[in-house]
This record gives structure tokens, sequence and C-alpha cells, in this order.
């Protein structure tokens, strides 16, 4: 009985955790991606 309460306490805490993670990943990934060519970030400008 004491490992059935056990399970089911971890995938009361797993469950919202992995859906927390799972956002803030996918959220975050833009971050990590190159700009596209076109835009004026990846202009570089000459020194003079």
């Amino acid at each position: 009985m004491k490992s059935l309460k056990l399970l089911l306490a971890w995938i009361w805490v797993a469950i919202p955790l992995s859906w927390g993670v799972w956002h803030s990943v996918r959220k975050s990934m833009p971050l990590f991606q190159h700009p596209p060519a076109s835009s004026p970030a990846a202009v570089v400008t000459p020194a003079r």
C-alpha cells in the first residue's frame, strides 16, 4: 500500500512538472536559433 501511495505522489508531482518544463523549453527555443539572414541584426556593416 505504501508503494502505491508513493507512486501516486510521484505522478501527482511529475505531471505538472513535466508540463512546465515542456512549455519552458518550447518558449526558449527561439533564443537559441540563429536570426534569419535578412534581419537587421544579421547585417554586418563595415567599419570606417
